[in-house]
């Protein structure tokens, strides 16, 4: 066999084998540019990264980033595309081993801002809602789901980041008196938050996702786990952060969780959601 023809069906094989490989993507509130990671080139970060070969990082809480900067920081593990949603506050950001197009930036009438674009056959959304004003993250989420509905696409949708809400699905695992005095507790340092609705907890964000269509990937995986007899994924009694699936995609998923290891301990606020859909 001459080495045109063992050239060929090399690329053939890694290309079979890509198809069939699942998507896996990542989404993660990094806390404020990950100042906790102090190395160059945020090195711990990204040799934590690079261990689970994401094909899509969502990212919040960019802060002090540029689009070169972030650009500089994804190719570092392997992605040469990536999109900040803004240079100042706390941006959104998006970085992709594939070409991310139809970009829209959203900061109007928003918080931190989110990304909309498309990358491979999938409809992403990169968004971080309001931490301090119920209200204000209600207007946020009717205006991203707006845009998606602008779109007029029903398939291959995958919205993540951290929505700053509870769901009324985790109810039989929610912690309601912890998190209301924990609200409470923020009044006092700050008279000016808001995110108890007349001393209730605010499901409202939640549950227009669902009535839109959309599929709690992290929920929809624990529930298929559960039904087989497996142990609960999510664990957290007040989780925040969410990856939310088109049903299309719903059908597809594979996996999805939080990551649970020494560095998440350490490094955010936040837990990361992993999640791999079958392609």
């Amino acid at each position: 066999m001459n080495r045109f023809l063992v050239s060929l069906f090399l690329c053939l094989y890694i290309a079979g084998a890509q198809a069939q490989a699942p998507l896996r993507v990542l989404s993660y509130n990094i806390l404020e540019g990950m100042v906790t990671d102090t190395t160059k080139g945020k090195e711990v970060f990204v040799q934590w990264v690079k261990q689970f070969n994401p094909d899509i990082v969502a990212l919040q809480e960019c802060n002090k980033f540029t689009q070169k900067t972030l650009e500089e920081l994804a190719a570092t593990w392997g992605h040469p595309y990536a999109v900040i949603v803004k240079e100042n506050g706390y941006p959104t950001g998006l970085t992709s081993r594939y070409p991310i197009t139809n970009i829209r930036k959203v900061n109007e009438n928003m918080t931190h801002g989110f990304i909309m674009g498309n990358i491979l056959d999938y409809n992403i959304v990169v968004l971080h809602l309001n931490p301090h004003k119920f209200r204000k993250r209600r207007e946020e989420i009717s205006n991203i789901l707006a845009n998606v509905e602008q779109t007029k696409d029903k398939r291959g949708w995958i919205l993540m980041g951290d929505f700053n809400s509870n769901t009324a699905q985790d109810m039989a695992r929610l912690d309601t008196n912890r998190i209301k005095v924990a609200h409470l507790n923020a009044v006092k340092k700050n008279p000016n938050i808001e995110n108890l609705d007349n001393g209730n907890i605010d499901f409202e964000v939640q549950q227009r996702m669902l009535d839109a269509g959309f599929v709690d990937a992290l929920f929809e995986h624990d529930r298929l786990e559960r039904a087989t007899g497996g142990k609960d994924i999510i664990r957290s009694t007040s989780r925040i952060d969410y990856i939310y699936l088109s049903k299309d995609l719903a059908k597809k998923l594979k996996t999805c969780h939080f990551i649970y290891d020494d560095f998440t301990a350490k490094y955010s606020d936040h837990r990361p959601v992993y999640m791999e859909l079958k392609k």
